[in-house]
């Protein structure tokens, strides 16, 4: 025979699992809001830079030199990355307009009238 207080116990733990894992269901992404496009492309610069810091990792612990027949070109990547990162950047913040260049004032808006 199981006492009360051993079975209530384990009522209570598996409460506690099952409202853990109603919590992570429901906090899972499939049910989140979606991300903007600003906030996706903010996560792209933000794993742009992750994979910059492993292809930093990578070329530090390659064996092959430029020398090699065949070898990974680690710098044109390098570039490539610069390169989406400041397009991407520099369509988050967009430069403002410039002011256009208003001509001078006259100031003579008093018009003579000529006669034929």
């Amino acid at each position: 025979m199981v006492s009360n207080k051993q079975e209530s116990g384990g009522n209570h733990t598996m409460r506690t699992i099952t409202s853990i894992l109603i919590a992570l269901f429901f906090s899972s992404p499939a049910f989140a809001a979606p991300l903007t496009e600003r906030e996706e492309l903010t996560l792209s610069l933000n794993q742009l830079t992750q994979i910059e810091a492993s292809l930093n990792r990578a070329q530090q612990s390659a064996r092959t030199g430029i020398n090699e027949r065949y070898y990974f070109d680690y710098p044109r990547i390098h570039g490539d990355i610069t390169t989406l990162r400041s397009g991407i950047e520099n369509y988050l913040t967009p430069a403002r307009a410039q002011p256009r260049d208003t001509a001078t004032l006259v100031g003579q808006y008093g018009e003579e009238k000529t006669t034929p």
